[in-house]
């Protein structure tokens, strides 16, 4: 019996597609399993490094009730094993284990002796893959997120990938062998693309999509693709937590040029603002710590905001007060016109937020606000195991006291300052003031009112702040 040519072009040709589409199946699958493995990694990095920026604050503040609340919520993502936050001093703040609390922490080694950009990997054993990233506020670590996620559910993660691909590639191959050259092409063109699509991913393109291609095995691992690639551009995004703490500007020139931070300390021209809210005390002790915490958080929030407006740097909060710095960490030949322009917004700003507590039916807080310039040593401060980047010097504790001189919703300052702004603002003489520290009674300066471009600045300042805050949906 013969075979015709037909057929016999028929077989070779399914013969040399069945094992095209075979090779190149195994191909993909090393591909995707390296990528998948490389990209799950990758975002369990990312979320060390992003629960270590959520933390800053509640850390620093000593939040317990909020910390908590982080790490029960990062509990919630699947993987995770273990998750800790450690004080400067390896000291445990909170976990998902209350017992834990307070304890040391027990690879403390792992983490001093971790090299390399953060997040860092500490461990790997007992099929457990431990994370760790600083938390860092000023340039200093003020403490650390550990995160320990399950390396059988990153294996697993991928070989459910890699089963899906080997799936495919062996139904496409078979249906080459079966049912022609033009459906071969048509079964291969989704493994293509999901191809293409991890190649993209790798390069950092986390903007693309692979279309919806059916509801089959295939459509299900394009949505697990494209939800990836949506979560990991999440993440990116997340990378901009610095911005909490400076303004965008000042974050621009750091990532720019980060040699202009220098460690130890470099004196330099400053304007330091003190920000205090009055009456403060005595008006916690009627709320529950927790109304206490949220009612402050309100207040810094437009107040952090309106500095960052006009490139101020928030050194510290001080119980219910907010010290900020204009001319560091990078020089500003503008500070002190930064500064007078910020307390002028920060007034306004906070007058803002009256309004809407009073609509509420909540108190109004009254605030005062103390201002100087001059030299001061910025640096890294403080010692060994307890560091923070701030500002020392004379302006600094003129500024301090200054604020305690400011009456209502005053705004007092130096006659230094006064004599080299005078030209742009409206102002009250006080003669003979007595200011601790200081032997001799001093002239200061209430300043009412700004003048013409200035006062417009400090306008649009608190308008884009309020703004922005309400874009995000912030409540103040």
């Amino acid at each position: 019996m013969k075979i015709g040519v037909k057929i016999k072009l028929a077989v070779l040709l399914s013969a040399l597609f069945f094992l095209t589409t075979i090779s190149m199946g195994l191909m993909m699958i090393a591909n995707q399993r390296a990528s998948l493995e490389e990209l799950l990694r990758a975002m369990a990095g990312t979320i060390t490094h992003e629960f270590a920026s959520d933390s800053k604050i509640p850390l620093m503040q000593k939040d317990a009730l909020a910390m908590n609340l982080l790490v029960q919520n990062i509990m919630k993502y699947p993987g995770i094993h273990d998750a800790h936050i450690l004080n400067d001093s390896m000291n445990i703040e909170a976990h998902n284990e209350l017992s834990e609390v307070g304890l040391g922490y027990e690879n403390e080694k792992g983490i001093e002796g971790a090299v390399g950009s953060p997040p860092w990997i500490i461990r790997e054993e007992n099929d457990v893959i431990t994370f760790a990233s600083p938390i860092i506020f000023q340039d200093t670590t003020v403490g650390y997120t550990v995160i320990s996620f399950s390396e059988s559910f990153i294996q697993e993660r991928v070989l459910q990938a890699v089963k899906k691909v080997t799936l495919v590639a062996f139904l496409a191959a078979i249906g080459v062998s079966l049912i022609s050259i033009p459906l071969s092409s048509v079964l291969l063109r989704p493994v293509f693309r999901l191809f293409k699509g991890t190649s993209e991913i790798a390069r950092g393109n986390f903007d693309y999509r692979i279309e919806q291609m059916g509801r089959d095995e295939i459509g299900d691992l394009v949505d697990s693709f494209n939800h990836m690639a949506s979560e990991l551009k999440k993440k990116e995004f997340l990378k901009g937590a610095l911005n909490r703490y400076v303004s965008s500007h000042i974050a621009d020139e750091i990532m720019k040029a980060p040699e202009q931070i220098r460690l130890g300390g470099e004196r330099r021209d400053v304007t330091v603002l003190f920000v205090d809210i009055r009456g403060f005390t005595a008006l916690s002790r009627s709320m529950a710590p927790e109304e206490t915490v949220e009612l402050l958080n309100r207040y810094f929030t437009v107040i952090t905001e309106v500095v960052f407006r006009l490139e101020g740097t928030v050194d510290k909060f001080i119980g219910d007060g907010v010290m900020c710095v204009f001319g560091s960490p990078i020089s500003s030949p503008a500070h002190l016109e930064e500064g007078v322009k910020c307390a002028f917004a920060v007034k306004e700003a906070v007058a803002e937020v009256n309004r809407r507590r009073h609509a509420q039916g909540g108190a109004p807080l009254q605030i005062g606000i103390g201002l100087d310039t001059g030299p001061a040593v910025v640096g890294n401060m403080g010692s060994k195991a307890r560091m923070e980047f701030t500002a020392v010097g004379d302006c600094v504790n003129m500024a301090s006291r200054l604020t305690g001189l400011a009456r209502g919703e005053g705004i007092v300052v130096s006659s230094a300052v006064y004599g080299s702004v005078s030209e742009h603002v409206e102002a009250d003489r006080l003669d003979g003031m007595e200011i601790k520290g200081l032997d001799n009674s001093v002239t200061i300066y209430s300043l009412t009112g700004l003048k013409g471009e200035w006062e417009e600045d400090a306008k649009r300042a608190v308008d884009e702040a309020i703004d922005g805050l309400e874009r995000d949906s912030i409540v103040f």
